[in-house]
């Protein structure tokens, strides 16, 4: 018996040695699949196939294939990781990494992926679901570029980990997004030109670099490429909350209404600050002309505020409704974008418009000249703009300045180069590659709810991500979401969104504590002293 034991023991003890053989043949079989980047012992980063290391690498898969599939347009693609070594270069900084890979046809598809692994990832784009990190993301095919659907208002592709690699996409790429999408645990980033992009080459182009730790890397990101605020905001409109009259009244506003509004904030003893009139002023969308049913006497209006203590701000957009007499006026200049097949029609949230085509010098100027004229003679201080999207535009667009190399966001630079005459007392939306315009970002519209569908947890992790993408000043939605669909936030919603805005740069309230009860004004009242106690030469710290 003894005997058999030890035969048995022997047995098992060669199956474990055999089964350990067996198990790192394969883990040497699915590393040499990758191309691994690691630092070397003197901090350079090197690039290998089938690469196996102890240290924190990043290992990528790289993967072709065509639009259209027939294979009389569709050539062999290459197969093997080996293969995409030569388009790899070292940088002029022994820290990174360059590669360049242009397809041999439009029809080519180029793509690599991130395995996420044990690291967390951070940066992108803002969206509906703003979970955090990026690895807790659910994504497939999704278009790099501004938009309106899935809430996708300020992109930068720009992505780094907590072990200290970042990747930087030039922004020229037609650019798709995969995380946890059909590959499950990478990030896949994918070039093809197809809409909403228009180029004259598809080309895979993109910087790779590891620092010590995430905080390096991203602190060489903003030296390097993101850049930082040139100015700051008006400390004003930091100080002092904003007061909106969109989610409490929407779009039923009138002279009474702002006055009975403003004289609320004043019986009820929180601070004065900036009286913001929001939707249905104008006499159609884009005329830049006060209704006169509604505001009779807008200059009258805001001198009274501004003897009550208040400044004021006007929402306003890029568009100009068809119904307005001015449209075909400026549908004959030429002022709008069109799309390829001629079109300058396009819709939005209020109706059927045209996107002003801010590429177009001319157009540009006879907007902001209108805007300007406007707040000459209403004396209302600032301006809210809205949307600014690149996929407002009627699709596909072309735009007055045809160079197609940051296409089809040269749109959304050229509206932030023209509203940045307006001062810095504006907020806006959308943003691509503008970290150094020093306004007030506003994030896309928050709803009243609990959950991560831009609800109440978005406010924060929302914040962080713009933060990572490098802009400074984010101006939060409004206390307690816009209550859309009918749907206004409960009484602890309201007091909990306010406890989390109050250590956020901007807060902006619509419905007031007031229209819940005592207990919540009570509660509230002394929630925003400790927000008005911070100082405001804090933030120079964030501009060159």
């Amino acid at each position: 018996m003894y005997v058999t034991l030890q035969i048995k023991r022997r047995n098992m003890t060669n199956l474990l040695v055999l089964y350990l053989i067996t198990l790192t043949f394969s883990s040497v079989c699915l590393g040499s699949k990758n191309i691994v980047l690691f630092s070397d012992n003197e901090n350079k980063l090197q690039v290998e196939h089938g690469k196996i290391t102890t240290e924190n690498s990043l290992n990528l898969n790289f993967y072709e294939d065509c639009i259209d599939k027939d294979l009389s347009v569709c050539t062999p693609k290459p197969k093997g990781n080996e293969n995409y070594l030569r388009f790899f270069s070292q940088s002029e900084k022994q820290e990174c990494q360059n590669f360049e890979q242009v397809a041999q046809s439009m029809n080519d598809v180029l793509q690599f992926c991130v395995d996420l692994g044990n690291s967390s990832w951070y940066g992108g784009t803002e969206t509906t679901y703003q979970y955090w990190p990026l690895n807790k993301l659910d994504m497939t095919d999704k278009p790099f570029v501004t938009r309106n659907v899935d809430s996708q208002a300020v992109v930068e592709s720009y992505f780094f980990n907590s072990n200290g690699y970042y990747i930087h996409i030039d922004e020229s790429v037609p650019l798709f997004l995969d995380i946890n999408g059909p590959r499950p645990g990478k990030m896949c980033f994918t070039a093809k030109v197809v809409a909403p992009y228009r180029k004259v080459r598809n080309a895979m182009l993109y910087r790779i670099c590891k620092y010590k730790n995430a905080r390096v890397a991203h602190e060489r990101a903003i030296k390097d490429f993101l850049g930082m605020p040139s100015s700051i905001p008006d400390p004003y409109v930091i100080k002092y909350p904003i007061w909106s009259t969109w989610a409490r009244y929407k779009v039923d506003i009138d002279t009474s209404i702002v006055r009975k509004f403003a004289q609320e904030i004043i019986d009820q003893g929180f601070p004065i600050g900036t009286l913001e009139i929001d939707d249905n002023w104008e006499t159609c969308y884009g005329s830049a002309e006060f209704n006169t049913t509604r505001f009779e006497n807008i200059s009258g209006l805001v001198d009274e505020l501004k003897l009550k203590g208040f400044k004021t701000s006007l929402w306003t957009h890029p568009f100009i409704n068809l119904e307005c007499p001015t449209h075909e006026m400026a549908k004959n200049k030429g002022y709008f974008v069109k799309s390829t097949s001629g079109s300058v029609n396009t819709t939005w949230w209020n109706g059927e418009a045209s996107y002003i085509d801010f590429t177009n010098p001319e157009a540009a100027t006879w907007w902001s000249n209108t805007l300007h004229s406007l707040l000459a003679k209403s004396g209302i201080d600032t301006l809210k703009f809205d949307a600014g999207e690149a996929t407002w535009s009627p699709q596909l667009p072309e735009y007055h300045d045809n160079d197609l190399t940051y296409y089809p966001e040269n749109i959304v630079n050229a509206y932030l180069r023209t509203i940045a005459t307006f001062g810095n007392g504006v907020e806006y939306r959308p943003s691509r590659r503008s970290q150094e315009f020093g306004r007030l970002i506003r994030m896309i519209d928050r709803e009243s709810r609990w959950d991560y569908q831009l609800g109440l947890p978005t406010l924060i992790t929302s914040l962080i991500q713009m933060n990572m993408v490098g802009y400074s000043f984010v101006l939060p939605d409004m206390i307690g979401g816009d209550g859309n669909f009918d749907l206004p936030p409960s009484k602890e919603m309201y007091i909990r969104w306010l406890q989390a805005n109050l250590f956020m740069p901007v807060v902006q309230f619509s419905y007031t504590p007031w229209d819940f009860d005592q207990q919540t004004v009570n509660i509230c009242s002394p929630l925003f002293k400790i927000y008005q106690s911070k100082d405001t030469k804090y933030f120079s710290k964030f501009t060159i």
